[in-house]
């Protein structure tokens, strides 16, 4: 397994994706101050988006085209799904906000033997993340 969103599992048969390009960014409030330079004050986290582009090579045993309807019908819940790599690491929970496709190299009947795609993901709350965190013990830092 590379990763998973929710209950979709991505992996060499059904979607693998070449990369992941995270952005993460804090938010500040900016004040005004006479004769000097602006004071910036931590408002809190910004976004947090994933974006991973792949490829499908279906004939070839990588990936489905179907796995991007799949995730298109995930997408159309308008919930949350917890994104998580292979090791366990925990991204948080995330919504898909677009899935961009190309697909080239057709057959006589237009199925394609490449696809190009790319899956664009935002963080949401993820309150459920933290309900299941172990609390912390008295006395630990």
């Amino acid at each position: 397994m590379l990763m998973s969103l929710g209950q979709f599992i991505f992996k060499t048969s059904t979607l693998a994706f070449q990369e992941i390009q995270r952005q993460r960014s804090w938010s500040y409030a900016e004040n005004a101050v006479a004769n000097g330079r602006a004071k910036k004050q931590f408002t809190g986290a910004g976004s947090d988006t994933v974006t991973m582009p792949g490829l499908i090579y279906e004939e070839y045993g990588f990936g489905t085209r179907f796995a991007l309807d799949e995730l298109a019908s995930m997408a159309d819940t308008g919930q949350g799904y917890v994104l998580m790599d292979g090791s366990g690491y925990l991204y948080g929970v995330f919504v898909i906000d677009s899935i961009d496709e190309t697909k080239s190299i057709l057959m006589d009947n237009g199925v394609p033997r490449k696809v190009d795609y790319t899956l664009k993901l935002s963080r949401v709350d993820d309150e459920r993340i933290e309900m299941q965190s172990a609390p912390q013990q008295e006395g630990s830092a």
